[in-house]
């Protein structure tokens, strides 16, 4: 059996027809957006002096990023405890059973890596220097992002749209326009003015 992953703004004020959109045209335009990060010497200089600048704003959006984390930790782990109860009055020959199993595993392994990045995020408060990325860091972020988008399960997708972004915006016309959370709104403010693209992200 097939799933269509889909969206649906069910905001009151929302203007857009039809309310649900294809999970596909978001990702997409993720991918598209990622695909296209270059890294220069310049574009990371300007992100480096712009974090620099940054100081309550800084510790606020980290908190964001860590109750957005708390919130996919708690999905997975409910998810995990569920089936891992199912596990139990299985039969374990069965194929609903191993693939049960395999998914719990799975599971466990999000839920660690989760609570790790949530680990990290909290050290960052108390040190705002581990906020910034390192050169090398910043040029494996645009090198293996869009990679590591598309090949996450679909709660991994939403794990990382949670860190990477604040909001996103759909048109009608299934454009999206991100609101980035810090420190990559910084990185794609700082890759747009050494390209001289524009401000629109």
């Amino acid at each position: 059996r097939n799933y269509v992953l889909s969206y649906r703004c069910d905001n009151p004020s929302c203007i857009r027809k039809p309310k649900s959109l294809r999970a596909k045209h978001v990702f997409n335009s993720i991918y598209d957006r990622l695909n296209n990060f270059k890294l220069s010497d310049k574009a990371y200089k300007l992100y480096s002096d712009r974090l620099d600048s940054l100081t309550d704003e800084r510790v606020i959006t980290i908190k964001q990023e860590i109750q957005s984390l708390r919130g996919a930790y708690a999905h997975v782990k409910k998810e995990l405890e569920t089936r891992a109860l199912n596990l139990g009055v299985m039969d374990k020959e069965s194929v609903i059973y191993k693939a049960n199993e395999k998914r719990t595993k799975e599971l466990a392994i999000e839920a660690t890596e989760l609570q790790e990045e949530i680990n990290n995020q909290e050290e960052k408060i108390k040190n705002p220097s581990k906020f910034k990325l390192t050169k090398n860091e910043f040029l494996n972020l645009i090198k293996t992002a869009s990679d590591k988008m598309k090949a996450g399960s679909a709660v991994e997708k939403d794990s990382l749209c949670r860190i990477l972004f604040l909001n996103l915006h759909v048109d009608n016309e299934k454009v999206v326009n991100f609101i980035w959370s810090e420190p990559f709104a910084s990185l794609v403010k700082a890759i747009e003015l050494s390209s001289g693209r524009s401000d629109r992200t």
